[in-house]
């Protein structure tokens, strides 16, 4: 009886060793060696999408969306317009070392003529996104409210508050 457990024994364990082995042997070859050009090849794969493909791709969904019709076109084509970036602020900005040799009247004037570049941008753009809504329907315009809550750029689901963060308490001021 212990010399046919003992052969058990022994089939059992030489079966194992068998398994093992072949399952050793089945396993995949090591990946070869990235070429020389894997950093290129790396950035191409991970780069971001062009900036002005992603709002064309966002201006597109929000005119089906909003179903867009021939007589809101031209409000249409303006607000659109108006989303562009601004090109660079009026006159070239000086880099670092032209606002070091500055004196501090000089760099307080500049700043306001940035700040100045900017109202009149944001202006524009509002202006241009209140002729569209005022060109929309009520049912467009509520799509284009839940739309636009957050933004031009973001709307349902971004931010936090959409990726299961709880929300922020109201703040009291």
């Amino acid at each position: 009886m212990t010399r046919s457990l003992f052969s058990l024994q022994r089939i059992v364990l030489a079966s194992s060793l068998a398994v093992l082995g072949a399952t050793a042997m089945a396993q995949t070859p090591p990946a070869p060696p990235p070429a020389a050009d894997a950093p290129a090849q790396h950035a191409r794969e991970h780069a971001r999408p062009d900036p002005a493909k992603r709002m064309e791709r966002r201006e597109s969904r929000l005119k089906q969306d909003l179903k867009i019709t021939a007589e809101q076109e031209p409000a249409w084509n303006v607000f659109t317009a108006s989303m562009l970036p601004p090109g660079p602020p009026q006159g070239d900005r000086p880099d670092r070392e032209a606002l070091r040799k500055m004196t501090t009247p000089q760099r307080i004037e500049h700043m306001r003529a940035m700040h100045a570049a900017r109202s009149a941008d944001m202006e524009r753009r509002a202006e241009a996104t209140l002729r569209l809504y005022a060109a929309l329907t009520p049912e467009q315009q509520q799509v284009f409210d839940q739309r636009m809550a957050m933004g031009p750029r973001h709307g349902p689901g971004h931010g936090p508050q959409h990726r299961g963060a709880p929300p922020r308490p109201e703040q009291k001021g």
